[in-house]
């Protein structure tokens, strides 16, 4: 992929990453840590989901070189088949999570047993998928193209995972320096009011 193709893509991507974390963060804020999100939160998150969905798939036309009526019998049968993998993946990561959680409880053998042997159908399914997907452009891709869209959804999916752990561990050190100076803030109150906490809470 050309290089400064790929760089405004991911300036494009990391902007929509801040831009939705800047607009969920006071909706989030306003919540308990386990409320579920709110329908403002939803709309927000699938707006940006079908943006960076928008960048993804102008890309990949361009990588793959489709004109437009190839690229509209290539997405016909490439989106179906990204939405079912999607929906397998996150069926395999919830169902990951509880495994994990399974593993640090008093979960029996045979509940942990059956989790993770879920897990490996969804696996296979998984692969069954993109394999399905693999012989069902061979009509539509040349093998060459057919590689390049392997690699172009690997550097994508890792670029976007790299984007959002950036900003995350960037928001993080932000909240540290915050809880950093509240903590400077109050222990020089405390000596100014002689270790008084009820001084301080009344300020």
């Amino acid at each position: 992929m050309n290089n400064g193709i790929y760089r405004t893509t991911m300036k494009r991507l990391s902007l929509l990453i801040i831009v939705g974390a800047c607009a969920l963060a006071p909706l989030a804020r306003a919540q308990q840590p386990a409320t579920p999100p709110n329908a403002e939160q939803q709309a927000i998150r699938q707006a940006i989901i079908a943006k960076i969905e928008a960048i993804k798939y102008q890309k990949m036309q361009s990588v793959l070189q489709l004109d437009d009526a190839t690229a509209n019998r290539f997405f016909n049968v490439y989106k179906p088949a990204e939405q079912d993998v999607q929906s397998l993946v996150k069926q395999r990561n919830d169902l990951m999570k509880q495994l994990a959680a399974a593993t640090n409880s008093n979960s029996t053998n045979a509940d942990v047993g059956a989790m993770a042997q879920q897990i490996r159908s969804l696996n296979e399914q998984i692969s069954d998928r993109e394999q399905k997907l693999d012989n069902d452009l061979k009509p539509i891709l040349t093998p060459l193209q057919r590689a390049k869209l392997l690699v172009f959804e690997h550097q994508f999916e890792q670029r976007v995972r790299e984007q959002i752990a950036a900003h995350r561990l960037q928001m993080q050190k932000m909240r540290d320096a915050r809880r950093e100076v509240r903590q400077q803030r109050i222990q020089k109150m405390l000596r100014r009011n002689g270790g008084n906490a009820k001084a301080i809470q009344a300020k």
